[in-house]
C-alpha cells in the first residue's frame, strides 16, 4: 500500500537580487501604509505580504508587477481610513535638516579659520544665526570655538522640530481628512 501522506511543496529559493527587490518594495509600501494604518496593522500587513511573496511560485518581478505601485496598493488597504502623520518621514526630514544645518555651520566656522590663516591674522570673531563664533591661529595652535548661552543648542532643536513637523505632516493628527465620494 503506497504512503499517502501529504508532502509540503518545496519553496523556491529566491536570489539575493530578488530578495532585495522585494524588501525595497515592502519598505516603500510600509512608508505609504504609515499614512493610513496604525503601526500594529501596518506591520501585520507587511509581514503577511512578505510571506505571500516568499511562497509565490512565480518569479519576483512578476509578483511585484501584479501587486502594482506601493502607493496604489497602500491606498487599497486604506479604504476610507483617515490620513495619519508620516512619523518615519518626519524623522528622516529632521535628520536631513540637522545634517544640512551642521554642514553649513561648520563650513562657516572652518571658512573663518581659513580666512584667519590666509590673512596672517591671529583671531577673528563673527556671529552665525545668534551664535558667537571665533577662530584663531597662532604659531603654537589653531582652533575654533562657539559660544552663545543656549542658542547653540536651541537653534538646531528648532530647525529639527520644524523639519519633523513638516515632514511628518503633523497636522493630520489634529484635522479630519476629507472623505472622497
Amino acid at each position: 500500500m503506497p504512503d499517502k501522506t501529504l508532502k509540503a511543496t518545496p519553496t523556491r529559493r529566491r536570489s539575493f537580487g530578488d530578495k532585495v527587490r522585494a524588501d525595497m518594495y515592502l519598505t516603500r509600501l510600509d512608508w505609504h501604509l504609515e499614512a493610513v494604518l496604525p503601526g500594529k496593522e501596518r506591520r501585520a500587513t507587511v509581514k503577511e505580504l512578505r510571506q505571500t511573496l516568499a511562497s509565490d511560485p512565480r518569479d519576483t518581478t512578476t509578483s511585484l508587477r501584479d501587486l502594482g505601485a506601493p502607493r496604489l496598493l497602500a491606498e487599497q488597504y486604506a479604504g476610507d481610513a483617515r490620513r495619519r502623520p508620516l512619523w518615519s518621514i518626519g524623522v528622516i526630514t529632521a535628520g536631513a535638516a540637522l545634517l544640512i544645518y551642521w554642514t553649513v555651520f561648520l563650513s562657516y566656522v572652518f571658512g573663518m579659520l581659513a580666512a584667519v590663516e590666509s590673512l596672517g591674522s591671529t583671531e577673528a570673531r563673527a556671529t552665525f544665526l545668534t551664535i558667537e563664533v571665533s577662530a584663531y591661529s597662532t604659531t603654537e595652535a589653531i582652533g575654533i570655538s562657539w559660544t552663545s548661552d543656549w542658542a547653540w543648542l536651541i537653534l538646531p532643536t528648532i530647525i529639527a522640530a520644524l523639519a519633523f513637523f513638516l515632514g511628518a505632516r503633523i497636522w493630520r493628527a489634529i484635522t479630519p481628512s476629507a472623505k472622497s465620494s
